[in-house]
């Protein structure tokens, strides 16, 4: 009886190696051909089951140079939005230790946010979206004026409300980088980029292929964007070496993957945050007058909901089920909480990203709400911040 058993373990075993292997094998070729049909420059792909590697790809180069370096696992890509969540995720941890409160006013950390409603924000509705002011660069600034967080602090503070604050969720593609910053940097006492090291990037282990202000000795392994006025700010200089935790980070796929693994503690580990406070956190942060669409309005046509910090992808009754975050160009990262899957992409061409990203998808088994419809999930966020 024992000896088979052990026959039956060593076959299951044998099994599960050939489906990894062949999954590594499969995403390879698509990531392979669709470099050599110009879809993309260069591509990564990473995922993790049970909080075990069991793909990660890349192909292509850095740029569009023929001579320019090949892409790697270590590689790092533009992400913008994508960033987000390990934002959120810095301040659920110091709120675990007492130095934040959700349901405290954000001027409790940014005495000059007030007038016009604004004094009555709370933390807790700013990680769920619903600051009501610009979510954009702050009304005066322009884009370039984004490098220097004192002077965009000021003005932000100064910004008139679009919506009355605390009543509606908005996606905020730029705004979320310091309405969270710099009430978390003052409840710190220190730099954001120091506390998002000290909070995130550390604890997930992945500082040296995460980087929210990209050292230049880190350069010569930074994909150049195309195809997108919007992204290709990053790469220019001044706009790698601003702090803007919203919009302006580099990630490799698999350190986006890592990140997920350790949130959640997939790997064994003690998770960043606490389960229950992560429960919370992916529970559509609403106001009342602002009800959720039906389940049949949420099925039929898109929406963004998003928790306290993450975007919530699961079917209408299982919200939290899926969760994640997609950013401008292309990539993307998402969890699957019941299967303990987590995928992460990132590529270079801003065109032609939804096809392969979901080719790759449906390899590992990664499904979500909108799951095949041909949708991109920024640009479903970038449609309600215009809204």
């Amino acid at each position: 009886m024992v000896i088979m058993k052990t026959v039956i373990c060593i076959a299951a075993a044998t099994a599960a190696l050939v489906s990894i292997a062949d999954m590594q094998a499969e995403c390879q070729q698509l990531v392979d051909d669709a470099v050599a049909r110009g879809e993309q420059c260069g591509v990564q792909f990473c995922a993790y089951s049970h909080g075990k590697k069991i793909v990660d790809v890349c192909a292509g180069r850095l740029s569009t140079r023929p001579d320019a370096p090949a892409v790697k696992g270590d590689s790092l890509f533009p992400i913008f939005s994508t960033e987000k969540p390990l934002l959120a995720t810095a301040v659920h941890r110091v709120v675990e230790k007492g130095l934040m409160d959700y349901d405290k006013p954000l001027c409790t950390w940014w005495p000059e946010l007030k007038g016009d409603g604004k004094e009555k924000l709370t933390l807790r509705e700013t990680l769920g979206y619903r600051s009501g002011l610009p979510g954009g660069c702050p009304t005066r600034l322009s884009t370039h004026d984004l490098v220097d967080w004192d002077l965009v602090v000021r003005e932000a503070a100064a910004d008139k409300p679009e919506k009355t604050p605390g009543t509606v969720q908005r996606y905020m593609p730029y705004a979320y980088a310091w309405m969270l910053g710099h009430p978390l940097e003052v409840a710190c006492g220190k730099p954001l980029k120091e506390v998002l090291d000290e909070e995130v990037l550390i604890p997930s282990g992945i500082e040296r292929e995460f980087y929210f202000v990209v050292p230049r000795s880190e350069y010569p392994r930074v994909a150049k964007f195309y195809r997108s006025i919007f992204c290709e700010v990053m790469n220019e200089d001044w706009a790698r070496e601003a702090c803007l935790p919203s919009a302006w980070a580099v990630s490799s796929a698999r350190a986006l993957c890592r990140f997920y693994n350790r949130l959640c503690g997939f790997d064994g580990e003690s998770p960043l945050i606490r389960r229950e406070t992560l429960d919370a956190a992916l529970k559509p942060c609403r106001h009342e007058s602002d009800p959720l669409p039906s389940p049949q309005e949420l099925k039929d046509d898109w929406h963004m909901i998003f928790g306290m910090g993450y975007g919530l992808w699961g079917e209408a009754e299982r919200m939290d089920r899926v969760f994640g975050h997609g950013g401008a160009g292309g990539s993307e990262a998402l969890v699957d909480r019941d299967n303990e899957l987590v995928v992460a992409y990132t590529c270079n061409f801003s065109q032609n990203h939804d096809k392969l990203r979901e080719a790759l998808y449906e390899v590992v088994g990664m499904r979500w709400r909108y799951w095949k419809d041909k949708k991109s999930l920024q640009d479903l966020q970038m449609k309600n911040a215009g809204k």
